[in-house]
């Protein structure tokens, strides 16, 4: 089940990647070219960042919710688990 869903992400970042890079290239739906995670849960993303005072996690954090790209992130998280269905294999 692990890698079923990690495949999904994966082709799931990689369609929302192809609708950025279309809406970019036209110039239309500025919704889906800036889609990041906190476009869903800003004030929940705002309440974290808030509450952090340590500097580098402030900023890791920061670029995590504001500046990666959903699909990357999707990507990203589809690969971890795909990796970890891997080495379970109890699909």
């Amino acid at each position: 089940m692990t890698s079923k869903l990690g495949l999904f992400s994966i082709i799931a970042g990689l369609v929302l990647g192809l609708f950025a890079l279309i809406s970019k290239f036209m110039g239309a739906a500025v919704f889906i070219s800036t889609m990041t995670i906190s476009t869903f849960f800003e004030g929940i993303t705002d309440k974290i960042i808030d509450k952090i005072s340590n500097d580098t996690v402030y900023n890791t954090l920061y670029s995590f919710f504001y500046e990666i790209h959903l699909a990357w992130v999707l990507i990203g998280l589809g690969v971890i688990l795909l990796i970890i269905g891997t080495f379970i294999d109890r699909d």
